[in-house]
């Protein structure tokens, strides 16, 4: 398991939303037509976080996760709405808009002069996957396949300039 299981309560996803910034999300969600005519809710831009946030805590419920985005994003009174309001909102929202903060933010982020970043010339990077329950598993297939019980999610990530960063220690 990983370690951040069961941990919303404590990260409550600060480094979420200084990574992906507002302002990066409301012009995905104008460049998607997605973004709110007026206030509501449960915004397009807190699903956008609240679905990154979901993948991020995926053993912690709605609720949990909810109630921490609440608090880390201060757009919403204290006030959860209930499962149903989530999942319309979430349909509302569709995929476009995280495909398109997806393309926004994703790339190496270790610049080319950074020595550790590379080993032998090439980029060092991590492969990493995990599973994600799909309540409508039968939905995401192709005809003629066999219903998957989840939806398998695989990346490739680059290392971080910051973490890349030799140590010094005096002696």
């Amino acid at each position: 398991m990983h370690s951040w299981i069961g941990l919303s309560d404590e990260v409550r996803l600060g480094l979420l939303t200084e990574w992906i910034v507002p302002e990066l999300v409301d012009e995905v969600l104008t460049a998607c037509g997605r973004l709110d005519a007026k206030p509501r809710p449960l915004s397009s831009r807190f699903m956008v976080y609240f679905v990154l946030a979901l993948a991020l805590f995926q053993q912690d419920s709605y609720d949990d996760v909810a109630e921490n985005l609440v608090g880390a994003m201060g757009e919403m009174d204290q006030a959860v709405p209930n499962k149903s309001s989530f999942t319309r909102a979430r349909q509302q929202l569709g995929s476009a808009p995280l495909e398109g903060v997806f393309r926004r933010v994703a790339g190496a982020i270790a610049p080319p002069a950074l020595e550790a970043a590379f080993w032998h010339g090439m980029r060092v990077a991590a492969v990493d996957g995990f599973l994600l329950d799909v309540a409508l598993a039968e939905n995401v297939i192709r005809p003629g396949r066999t219903p998957a019980p989840g939806l398998a999610v695989v990346g490739l990530v680059a290392l971080v300039g910051a973490l890349a960063q030799p140590t010094v220690h005096a002696s």
